[in-house]
């Protein structure tokens, strides 16, 4: 098993989080579930297949799952998706900063929310088949980077000014753990909160208050993953809900389980947050 992640170009490490280098042979390995939740949390992702493409449904993990194809975005989500893997997987994905993906496609963001498999021969044409020919014949993993790099490089558009108002959001929003009022934002920003609403649609794919929610929720996991026995007082209170019954209800929605039906079990699904991978009281490495 492999997981690796690698840094972009200086060119696009505002608008790219890592490159995420993965090479499980399923076969081999029994001790991580094939079963994967991924939750929500509000970055958009693309994806390279390089071996067996993997089942994905969004209705849960016994229900009909579709392939994905071999090259494609995940768009932003707000609800989890179900992951099966099965033979052999290699695969590159490209984790995108919550506002970087702005600055590389020039569509309606709001238009791929919650569609799990976007073909990008479908955005980019031919270029992707050319790229994804340049990976498989590739022979480590630094020419890989630069084929990335180059690839992704050529796609950047021109710096747009509303970008800014969206970086700031989002930067204001991380230091909070979510916990902002955004109509106190107006006054920094001179814009108000419904231009703000629409921006954020367009280019994110989320409005700031469900980007806020996803923070908080992913919050609550990482809690978990530090004190598996927190309470469910403690965890609202943590994430930043003073009432239980409104934490229970968003964690649910967003998270497809109860957060005290989730802390009442030990599961072999692994639920995938901001990246990581997290089993109850067995928390996993990065995937």
């Amino acid at each position: 098993m492999k997981v690796q992640l690698h840094q972009p170009s200086a060119a696009l490490s505002s608008y790219i989080d890592n490159y995420m280098f993965v090479d499980i042979d399923w076969k081999q390995l029994s001790s991580i579930s094939t079963i994967w939740r991924l939750i929500p949390f509000g970055q958009v992702s693309m994806l390279f297949l390089l071996g067996e493409p993997h089942g994905y449904s969004l209705s849960g993990a016994t229900e009909e799952m579709h392939n994905t194809s071999q090259a494609f975005m995940v768009g932003q989500l707000t609800q989890p998706i179900w992951l099966k893997f099965s033979g052999h997987t290699r695969l590159i994905k490209i984790q995108f900063k919550p506002s970087g993906i702005q600055q590389l496609l020039p569509l309606n963001m709001e238009e791929f929310t919650n569609i799990p498999s976007v073909e990008l021969e479908a955005i980019w044409g031919r270029s992707v088949n050319e790229a994804m020919e340049m990976l498989h014949e590739a022979t480590d993993d630094e020419n890989k980077i630069a084929i990335l790099d180059n690839f992704f490089e050529k796609k950047l558009l021109p710096k747009r000014d509303n970008a800014a108002y969206i970086d700031y959001t989002v930067t204001q929003l991380e230091k909070f753990n979510g916990n902002l009022n955004i109509q106190n934002l107006e006054t920094k920003l001179g814009i108000s909160s419904r231009h703000l609403e629409r921006l954020f649609r367009a280019k994110v794919g989320l409005t700031p208050k469900e980007i806020s929610k996803i923070i908080r929720l992913n919050s609550a996991f990482s809690c978990l993953e530090k004190d598996p026995c927190m309470s469910l007082t403690s965890l609202s209170y943590e994430a930043g809900y003073y009432d239980q019954a409104h934490f229970s209800k968003y964690f649910k929605k967003i998270a497809g389980i109860s957060p005290s039906k989730l802390m009442s079990r030990n599961s072999s699904e692994l639920f995938v947050t901001h990246g990581k991978c997290f089993v109850k009281n067995m928390p996993l490495v990065n995937a």
